[in-house]
């Protein structure tokens, strides 16, 4: 939804209270976010499950943002996330993409949730 620059000036996001933050490393970031909050607002609401009761810990109504000074931490000292919904899909999916380099990624996402699924089974 943001373009590259913008997506290099945000340092993290995380839901807390039901309220959506964005957490940018520069006030540009920011008002750019600002000035597009309608319209990301929208696009999440059209995205957002009605009943899902696997990610509802997810769900959030608000979305706002602020500008940290703090610096950015490398990538080594993130911790690993761990996925908190099971996921709802088989694998079992047509892919109708022509190209190439698109269609193997798709390929290779359905086939981890395929491996996924024979897993939990």
């Amino acid at each position: 939804m943001f373009t590259a620059p913008v997506q290099k000036m945000i340092n993290f996001a995380y839901i807390k209270n039901r309220t959506l933050f964005f957490v940018f490393n520069h006030p540009v970031g920011k008002q750019e976010f600002d000035n597009n909050i309608q319209s990301i607002k929208s696009a999440l609401k059209f995205y957002m499950p009605d009943e899902c009761k696997d990610c509802q810990e997810s769900l959030f109504d608000e979305i706002k943002a602020f500008v940290t000074h703090t610096p950015r931490k490398s990538k080594e000292e993130y911790k690993e996330i761990k996925v908190l919904y099971k996921e709802r899909s088989s694998g079992n999916f047509e892919i109708n993409i022509h190209e190439t380099k698109l269609r193997e990624l798709v390929m290779s996402i359905q086939k981890i949730i395929k491996e996924k699924n024979s897993n939990d089974s």
